[in-house]
C-alpha cells in the first residue's frame, strides 16, 4: 500500500438536502494505518460523511480524496482500494458463507481459482471455516456480521468502511466482532466507522464528534476526555428542575441528560457531599466518575449520545438517599 499520502483527507465538505445541511464544511485528515471513529447522534451526519467517502453519494460542495483518490474524478479507483459493511445486511441469504465469499470474489474480476483461494484465507483468519456450508439466512446476528466483514475483505482492500455495522448485536458478539477488525489494521490498512455507540468509539485511535454536520472535537479518547477535566458528577432528585435552577443560582453549569443532572468538576469527591446536605429537594441517586465521551459531548453541546445498549460508566461513587 502507498503510504504517501493520508488515508482519507477532506477539505470543506458540504452536502445540502433542499433546506437540510447535513454536513457543514467537514476538514478533516485520517492517517494511514489508523482506526477512525466518526462519534455522535442519529442525525448529525455521520452517514451522509460516510456515504461521501464510500463514493455513495456526491457532495454539494469542497473536496474529498480517499487513498489519494478523488471520490468524485475517481470513483473507481476508490472503489477498487475499499471495502465496505453497511448497517443492514447486503448478504445472499440463500447462498452458504463459503458461496457468498465467492461471489464477491468473482464480482471483483478474481478467476474461480483465486476466489477459491481467498475465500479459504478470509475464512480461516475470521473463523468461519466451521460453518462454510451453512446458508446465511441460518447464522446467528453475530456470525452474519463476521460473514459481512469476510466479504468486505475479500478484495484485500486498503481501508475499509463500516457503518453502525454492529446495529442490534449483544455486547459480546461486537467485542469480537471489533477485535477482528483490529487485526486488520495491525496489517497496516485503515479503518473508518461511524458508531452512537461510546464503548465502541473507545476502540479508536482517534475519535471525531459530529454534531449538527459538524465536526466539534478531534483527538484520540484521551485527549477528548482530558478537555473537561476532572471528573463528573451525576444527580437524580425527586425534582430534577428545581435541583438545575438551584445549581444554576448558586454558580454551577449543571446540563440535564437521559442520565440525571451531570455537573463537571475539578473536585468532584470534594464537591458532591456539600451539594447533597444544602440541595432543596431530595437527591435519590448521587454518582462521581471520570469523565466518559458521553460527558464530553455533553458537555461540548448540551444534549446527551443516543447510546443504544452502551453500558453506564462505571461510577467510582455512589450514595442514594440523601437530602
Amino acid at each position: 500500500m502507498n503510504m504517501q499520502y493520508a488515508a482519507i483527507e477532506t477539505r470543506d465538505l458540504s452536502k445540502r438536502y433542499e433546506k437540510v445541511e447535513a454536513l457543514r464544511g467537514i476538514d478533516l485528515t485520517v492517517n494511514a494505518g489508523e482506526m477512525f471513529a466518526l462519534l455522535g447522534p442519529n442525525g448529525a451526519g455521520k452517514t451522509t460523511l460516510f456515504s461521501i467517502l464510500a463514493t455513495l453519494r456526491k457532495p454539494s460542495g469542497g473536496e474529498a480524496r480517499v487513498m489519494g483518490f478523488d471520490v468524485m474524478r475517481e470513483r473507481a479507483a476508490v472503489r477498487q482500494r475499499m471495502g465496505i459493511v453497511f448497517q443492514e445486511p447486503a448478504l445472499e441469504q440463500k447462498l452458504s458463507v463459503r458461496d457468498n465469499l465467492l461471489l464477491m470474489g468473482l464480482f471483483y474480476g478474481l478467476s474461480m481459482k483465486a476466489a477459491r483461494v481467498r475465500t479459504g484465507e478470509i475464512m480461516e483468519t475470521l473463523g468461519l471455516t466451521d460453518i462454510a456450508a451453512r446458508q446465511a439466512q441460518k447464522l446467528s446476528g453475530g456470525q452474519k456480521r463476521r460473514l459481512e466483514l469476510a466479504r468486505s475483505m475479500v478484495p484485500n482492500p486498503d481501508i475499509l468502511f463500516l457503518d453502525e455495522a454492529t446495529l442490534g448485536l449483544d455486547v459480546d458478539a461486537r467485542r469480537s466482532f471489533w477485535a477482528q477488525v483490529r487485526q486488520f489494521v495491525r496489517s497496516g490498512r485503515t479503518v473508518f466507522f461511524t458508531t452512537h455507540y461510546m464503548e465502541e468509539a473507545e476502540v479508536a485511535d482517534r475519535i471525531a464528534l459530529i454534531n449538527e454536520g459538524r465536526i466539534i472535537a478531534l483527538g484520540t479518547p484521551r485527549e477528548l476526555k482530558d478537555r473537561i477535566g476532572g471528573g463528573v458528577i451525576l444527580l437524580a432528585t425527586e425534582d430534577d428542575v428545581r435541583a438545575c435552577a438551584w445549581l444554576m443560582q448558586h454558580g454551577h453549569k449543571p446540563e440535564a441528560s437521559e442520565r440525571g443532572i451531570v455537573l463537571v468538576s475539578t473536585e468532584p469527591a470534594a464537591v458532591l457531599p456539600a451539594l447533597l446536605t444544602t440541595l432543596p429537594v431530595k437527591t435519590l441517586r448521587a454518582e462521581v466518575h471520570e469523565p466518559s465521551l458521553e460527558d464530553v459531548f455533553l458537555t461540548l453541546t448540551g444534549k446527551g449520545l443516543d447510546n443504544g445498549e452502551a453500558v453506564p460508566p462505571k461510577p467510582a461513587l455512589i450514595m442514594g438517599g440523601a437530602r
